[in-house]
């Protein structure tokens, strides 16, 4: 596995799942960003957790109330354009995506947690080429948690003037499908 550039940096954001709303947030990268000039952002790495408002992990109180026996399911994406729902994989412009499922039992503890990395690795070699101003991030339940959800995300970044050869890799994985 070959390790990220020296100069990579993060960046991170947080949403907060509302009910079953898709939600979600733009990270502006254009201060980093010349896409006319070839100067783009690259994701080396892509985190994607799961936690209850303030930080702490998810409960029994988060998927049900009233002792009721509940799951839940919610899906996280990072693309590189503005979207108003989850995309399908076939998107070009997702590179990453996790779902989490979550259920619990009659006697007040939780019987799964489970996430999954719906596009694996998140560590990407040669990185995920980032060509427009933001990366945008967002996540969607079917059915809404007892109390809401956050959602952080953070990735591992660099900053790239692109080769012939890049811009070519590039516009391949825009139109190929």
């Amino acid at each position: 596995m070959s390790m990220a550039k020296n100069d990579t940096f993060f960046l991170r954001t947080t949403i907060e799942s509302s009910g079953t709303d898709y939600v979600s947030d733009n990270i502006d990268i254009s201060a980093y960003t010349d896409p006319a000039r070839g100067r783009v952002l690259v994701v080396d790495r892509c985190f994607i957790t799961y936690s209850t408002i303030g930080q702490g992990p998810l409960t029994y109180d988060n998927v049900a109330t009233n002792g009721a026996v509940a799951s839940k399911q919610m899906g996280a994406q990072a693309c590189s354009e503005k979207q108003t729902s989850l995309q399908e994989i076939d998107n070009n412009s997702v590179f990453a995506r996790s779902d989490l499922y979550v259920a619990n039992s009659a006697t007040d503890v939780l019987s799964t947690v489970t996430q999954s990395m719906a596009l694996n690795p998140t560590h990407f070699v040669g990185g995920f080429i980032i060509p427009t101003d933001a990366i945008h991030v967002g996540a969607d339940t079917g059915v809404a948690f007892a109390t809401e959800i956050d959602i952080g995300f953070l990735f591992e970044v660099h900053t790239e003037k692109l080769s012939l050869q890049r811009i070519q890799e590039l516009l391949v994985s825009l139109t190929a499908n």
